[in-house]
């Protein structure tokens, strides 16, 4: 077992690294225990430099790791943001339907396409760029795909970190640039080709 002083440095560095640390995942538990435990001397060393740790008991056992100053923030891409958007949703609905003892939240890529189908994107999520997203998203301890994705029915873990990363006013600003894709979408592909909106006399 790691002396104090150790595992106080280890979960530190791993929170800085990685934003949240869960304590529903096996090879996380042990951190997440100890921020639990020793959470004022967890928020002594953040402190100094403006960052705050915050405790989410059961069921989201996470401890999330917030820097409110602004633009210091982890700024996800578009698409990152979009992809994060509907495995909150998927998270959401398929936790609806699982016992409260579950622990994992599986969706597969099938779900998430389909998903993001509904938005009418200007392009599909291929499987390079899909796995190029998770990798964002397994860093900051909010999803990650078991095994490879190489088909539709390929899994990915989805982890409750999903419903503190987006502020609202982030996943309003999601919410608004898919409904702006599809208005655009439908403008251009009008049946006449006329994108104006207007017919003519």
């Amino acid at each position: 077992m790691a002396e104090p002083n150790k595992m106080l440095e280890e979960t530190a560095n791993y929170l800085l690294n990685h934003c949240f640390v869960l304590g529903g995942v096996e090879d996380q538990r042990a951190k997440y225990l100890y921020v639990q435990d020793h959470l004022p001397e967890v928020r002594a060393v953040f402190a100094p430099l403006g960052y705050a740790v915050t405790l989410y008991p059961a069921p989201l056992q996470a401890a999330a790791l917030v820097n409110e100053h602004e633009g210091s923030q982890a700024r996800l891409l578009k698409y990152e943001s979009i992809l994060l958007l509907v495995l909150r949703l998927l998270y959401l609905q398929k936790r609806e339907s699982l016992a409260t003892s579950a622990d994992q939240v599986l969706v597969t890529v099938e779900e998430v396409q389909t998903e993001l189908q509904k938005m009418n994107l200007p392009r599909r999520l291929d499987q390079r760029t899909l796995e190029e997203l998770m990798r964002t998203l397994r860093r900051y301890n909010l999803a990650r795909p078991v095994g490879r994705l190489t088909g539709l029915d390929s899994r990915i873990e989805v982890f409750p970190t999903v419903l503190l990363a987006l502020p609202d006013a982030d996943l309003a600003d999601a919410a608004a640039e898919s409904s702006r894709t599809r208005e655009e979408l439908a403008l251009y592909e009008r049946p006449d080709g006329d994108a104006s909106g207007e017919e003519e006399e």
